[in-house]
C-alpha cells in the first residue's frame, strides 16, 4: 500500500430551525483506512436522531478494524464500503429510525465514496468543485433510498459506491441536505478557498447555509488532504 496521506479535518453541525438535531458526523484514521461519514435522520419519522448516530458509529467502528488491503486496495475499499452500509442499515433498523448516509474511505491514494439518500460528497480539486454523489430522490423532497425503516424491499438501502483517487491539495466536503440544498457549488468553492483550516471551512459552510435561510439541520465535514506521512 502507498504511504498514508495526512488530513486536516473539521466538522460543524447546527440544529437550525428544526425541533430536533437528527444529523450525525464522524471520522477516524484507522490502521488501514481513514473514514469520513455524515448521516441525516429522516424528519417525520421516529428516532431519526438515534438512527443517524447508530449508522455513523457502525461505519466508523468497522473502518477501525485492521484490514489487509495490500495488492487489492480498490476492491477491498469497495467491499468495506458496501459491508459498512449493510451493517449501518441493520443498526438503524434496530433503533426503529431511518437515515441517509454518505461516506468517504481512503487508503493511500485510493478513495471510495458510498452513499444512500441525499447527503452529498463534493471534492475541490484544481480550483473546481465537483459533486461526487447523485441524490437518491424521486422528487425534490422524496427519497428513493435510505437506511433503516421498512424491511420488505431489499433494494431501497442499496448504496451507490464509486472508486476515485485522492491527492495532496484535494479538499473533500461531506454535507447533509440542510447545507447542500442551500449552497451552490460556487459558494462552496469560495468558502473552501477562503478559509485557512478545515474547521473554519466547516463552520463557514454551515453558518452561511443558515444565513441564506436553510430550515433544516445543517452539518458539514471538511477534509483537507496533505502530503504523505
Amino acid at each position: 500500500m502507498s504511504e498514508r496521506l495526512t488530513f486536516d479535518v473539521g466538522t460543524f453541525t447546527e440544529q437550525g430551525q428544526r425541533r430536533y438535531q437528527e444529523d450525525a458526523v464522524g471520522h477516524e484514521a484507522g490502521p488501514s483506512v481513514a473514514v469520513f461519514v455524515v448521516a441525516d435522520g429522516l424528519g417525520g419519522h421516529p428516532n431519526g436522531d438515534l438512527a443517524s448516530k447508530a449508522a455513523v458509529e457502525t461505519v466508523v467502528g468497522l473502518a477501525l478494524l485492521p484490514t489487509d488491503l495490500e495488492g487489492e486496495t480498490a476492491p477491498g475499499l469497495r467491499a468495506l464500503a458496501s459491508n459498512s452500509v449493510t451493517a449501518a442499515h441493520r443498526s438503524a433498523q434496530d433503533t426503529g429510525g431511518s437515515t441517509t448516509l454518505a461516506m468517504v474511505l481512503v487508503a493511500g491514494a485510493c478513495a471510495v465514496v458510498a452513499h444512500v439518500g441525499d447527503s452529498r460528497v463534493y471534492r475541490l480539486r484544481g480550483g473546481a468543485v465537483a459533486q461526487l454523489t447523485e441524490d437518491h430522490r424521486v422528487a425534490r423532497h422524496y427519497l428513493s433510498r435510505w437506511l433503516g425503516g421498512r424491511r420488505d424491499d431489499p433494494d431501497f438501502s442499496t448504496p451507490t459506491v464509486s472508486k476515485l483517487d485522492t491527492r495532496p491539495g484535494d479538499v473533500w466536503v461531506l454535507a447533509t441536505d440542510g447545507v447542500s440544498d442551500t449552497l451552490s457549488e460556487e459558494w462552496i468553492r469560495q468558502i473552501l478557498e477562503r478559509e485557512p483550516t478545515a474547521q473554519a471551512a466547516a463552520e463557514a459552510l454551515v453558518r452561511f447555509a443558515l444565513k441564506l435561510g436553510s430550515g433544516d439541520n445543517c452539518t458539514a465535514l471538511v477534509v483537507r488532504v496533505g502530503g504523505a506521512s
